[in-house]
């Protein structure tokens, strides 16, 4: 998991640090500081942030600014904001995840961390190949395919073979974001670029094909996706 946290002051950074590294018992954090919004946001670009903890009142650009400009990326990372004065709160409605006063209560920082990994965690595909976990963000998935009596997850540059079902699988991902065009296929609407009556062509440029009889339900399911 790959958190990234900024505070202008080095005392508290450093404290959130310590804190991090107290809760990550397993070490499964990689954890990158700032002690400026601005650098963390020019980082964003090219790091993939699962969480990020910043103080909301810091120079210009402070975190609240940083913070909504980080939800227009995709996909978007939980926002913890960690403040002096819960005057704060009601601005960043809808921002932030918690909020967390300072100086930091350990069992505060607990659980607000507790509900982040549990939240990250519910928005994760995980599949065990050779006594190996993958770990894909369901927007990573472009679609699963049926090839050889095996499952195949595609990726936007990558493949992963594994057994298992598309009924089994519809079960361990979020409703109404994924269709079954094909009794062979299982696609990600969001990778849906343009759909037709007999195929669809996907973001990375792969076609999937639609059968007659799966046409009108799959057809449906994509126009509730698209009205969200």
């Amino acid at each position: 998991m790959h958190i990234a946290i900024c505070d202008d002051e080095a005392v508290d950074l450093e404290a959130l640090e310590a804190a991090l590294k107290r809760y990550d018992v397993y070490g499964q954090f990689v954890i990158s500081k700032y002690m400026r919004a601005g650098e963390l946001y020019a980082d964003a670009a090219g790091a993939s942030f699962d969480l990020v903890i910043l103080d909301i009142e810091m120079q210009a650009p402070n975190g609240y600014e940083i913070a909504k400009k980080l939800l227009e990326h995709n996909p978007k990372p939980l926002i913890i904001f960690l403040t002096n004065t819960m005057a704060y709160a009601i601005r960043g409605y809808g921002v932030a995840f918690r909020y967390l006063p300072k100086p930091i209560d350990t069992r505060q920082f607990s659980e607000a961390m507790d509900a982040a990994v549990r939240e990250i965690q519910a928005n994760r595909f995980t599949l065990n190949l050779d006594g190996i976990s993958h770990i894909f963000r369901f927007e990573e998935i472009y679609y699963f395919e049926v090839f050889n009596h095996r499952l195949i997850l595609h990726t936007q540059d990558s493949e992963y073979a594994f057994r298992g079902s598309l009924r089994d699988l519809l079960g361990e991902l979020p409703v109404g974001f994924f269709g079954v065009p094909h009794q062979s296929y299982l696609v990600n609407f969001a990778h849906i670029k343009t759909a037709g009556a007999a195929e669809l062509r996907l973001t990375n440029g792969a076609v999937v094909p639609v059968s007659r009889r799966k046409q009108r339900e799959f057809d449906r399911q994509l126009h509730a996706y698209l009205g969200r």
